[in-house]
């Protein structure tokens, strides 16, 4: 193709006709420019299909991620229910001793009251698109804010955790005083629960020990507030984040 052109144009030159030439030389710029043109649209075209599928690619393990961190917190939402309800259940037994006392059940209620709960959440592609900058790939303004700040908000967490911890600590240590030596290394499944039958225990030496309590009355106290902030606080915005992803992948699916 090229060499007829210069053959046209070696043609046009030797017969002297100047104008002729000038308009092909102007013919075969814009030929060369309308090429070079569409090489950079078939180029951008392709980066943005390459962007769109990585982008729909993140958001799909952004919404995997988040929900596992959602069913991560109702589990340990359970967990601080239950460990409420056992510290109540011993409280109520220390204050006034029953007649009769299910061995099983107290040995249970004992341990699962002195249980320290973490969340702890998983966010690799979140993190690694706030390090490779495609996090920019994401067109919502408040789903990127939404996330920075989930960020705060899993610390705030933590802290109260965190807070949590030396009081139940304490209790744990507290009531190994009244049981037998070794139940401090006991770990027992609910399905291993029938093993707590042969575990030995003074709950009347307990009752006469205010410190235990007192730190029953702590725990109960700091379940219910952290229960509170994770039920009421963080896990509607958890929701809501999982709510701007589905938007977000339907907007792009529309692009």
């Amino acid at each position: 193709m090229l060499r007829f052109l210069r053959t046209i144009r070696k043609k046009l030159v030797e017969q002297d006709k100047v104008r002729s030439y000038i308009l092909y030389a102007i013919g075969e710029i814009a030929l060369v420019m309308i090429g070079i043109l569409l090489a950079l649209q078939v180029n951008n075209w392709n980066e943005e299909r390459k962007q769109k599928k990585q982008k729909a690619i993140l958001l799909e393990s952004l919404k995997t991620e988040f929900e596992e961190n959602q069913n991560r917190l109702n589990i340990l939402l359970d967990f601080i229910a239950n460990r409420e309800k056992y510290a109540r259940t011993l409280l109520a037994m220390l204050e006034q001793l029953p007649s009769q006392v299910d061995s099983v059940e107290t040995v249970f209620a004992l341990e699962r009251a002195g249980f320290v709960h973490y969340f702890n959440p998983t966010l690799p592609t979140y993190e690694e698109m706030k390090s490779s900058g495609t996090l920019s790939l994401i067109e919502n303004k408040d789903l990127k804010r939404r996330m920075a700040d989930y960020q705060t908000f899993l610390e705030y967490s933590y802290r109260i955790e965190d807070g949590n911890k030396e009081p139940i600590q304490q209790y744990s240590e507290r009531i190994l005083k009244y049981m037998d030596p070794d139940f401090g290394d006991v770990n027992i499944t609910d399905n291993e629960s029938r093993k707590y039958a042969s575990v030995k225990f003074d709950l009347e030496a307990m009752s006469n020990d205010p410190e235990i309590q007192y730190l029953l009355k702590i725990i109960i106290q700091k379940s219910v507030l952290e229960a509170g902030y994770k039920d009421r606080i963080f896990r509607p915005r958890l929701n809501y984040i999982l709510e701007l992803i589905e938007e977000e992948k339907k907007i792009s699916l529309n692009d």
